[in-house]
């Protein structure tokens, strides 16, 4: 009999996308699992989306209270029967052959992990483009993470017993989560890695991390802070310095986002690294922030 996988969709008002996303799981080749969709207390027609779908898989569960996105997922999890943990955010969607593509090496014990490529769909120019190009690693992949972290979580498929291993997400984050918990069973579980293109990435006004660009800024850092023995220990020289451009990446988009503009921001675009976030931050600095949006794409 073919493993059981858990797909767990967290959605808070989330009827806008909600059923592009069940629709996703509900036609995948791969049929034998369970979709569990966690309202997180929705004030929209979330509910009413749900319900013309006739599919003895799905359980829906309502939370009473609004819960921060981590420890949704928790509960969530908590809930899951499934040998397979897969996440689905609710306003991506996979393509048919997500599941059904790794079903080979779901026996395969060594391999804890699973992820793949994704493309990313620029909502308003209906226009889709590769995330990665180049080849994904397989195996302990913690190296390679830490000097570009290219993991979607809507595009991993975790062994279950890895929550039961590592703990499940860390509830004080509210969007590293994910993040925190892939860097932290990276170093010790071996991931199995496919380059195709198997999931969508909607990418739009609403997306949290670019709506909340200082909670994402102070959480990396505090991260950062936790984690940056570690690399000395292990001598990435080049992943402190990832991290640190990426942490400086942050600083700058929030600081762009909420304080005025004065020449201290301007010294920190001067000093970063990366000459093409370096340009856009400074289109950013001298135009007025009603443009941003369109610099930003």
């Amino acid at each position: 009999m073919k493993n059981l996988i858990s797909v767990i969709i967290n959605f808070h008002n989330g009827e806008k996308y909600l059923k592009n996303s069940v629709k996703s799981v509900i036609e995948q080749n791969y049929k034998n699992f369970e979709l569990i969709l966690w309202d997180n207390a929705s004030t929209d027609n979330s509910e009413f989306v749900i319900s013309n779908f006739d599919d003895s898989r799905i359980r829906y569960f309502r939370n009473p209270i609004k819960d921060d996105l981590y420890k949704a997922r928790n509960k969530a999890l908590s809930h899951s029967e499934g040998k397979f943990i897969a996440f689905l955010d609710c306003d991506d969607w996979w393509e048919n052959d997500y599941l059904s593509s790794r079903e080979k090496f779901f026996d395969d014990e060594n391999f804890d992990f699973y992820y793949c490529n994704a493309n990313y769909f620029f909502e308003k120019k209906r226009k889709k483009k590769l995330y990665k190009n180049y080849t994904l690693p397989s195996g302990r992949i913690y190296y390679f993470l830490s000097k570009d972290y290219f993991i979607i979580t809507s595009g991993v498929i975790f062994r279950k017993e890895l929550f039961q291993r590592f703990g499940k997400f860390n509830e004080n984050y509210n969007i590293i989560g994910d993040f925190d918990f892939i860097m932290k069973i990276s170093s010790f579980s071996n991931a199995h890695a496919l380059n195709l293109p198997l999931i969508n990435y909607r990418v739009h006004d609403e997306n949290f991390s670019r709506l909340n660009t200082k909670i994402f800024y102070e959480e990396y850092k505090s991260w950062f802070d936790e984690n940056k023995k570690k690399f000395k220990n292990f001598d990435f020289k080049e992943n402190i310095t990832f991290h640190k451009n990426r942490l400086h990446f942050l600083e700058i988009s929030f600081l762009l986002n909420n304080s005025k503009k004065n020449f201290e921001i301007f010294k920190k675009i001067i000093k970063h690294n990366n000459f093409i976030e370096k340009i856009k931050f400074l289109l950013l600095f001298f135009v007025p922030k009603a443009l941003h949006k369109f610099i930003r794409k």
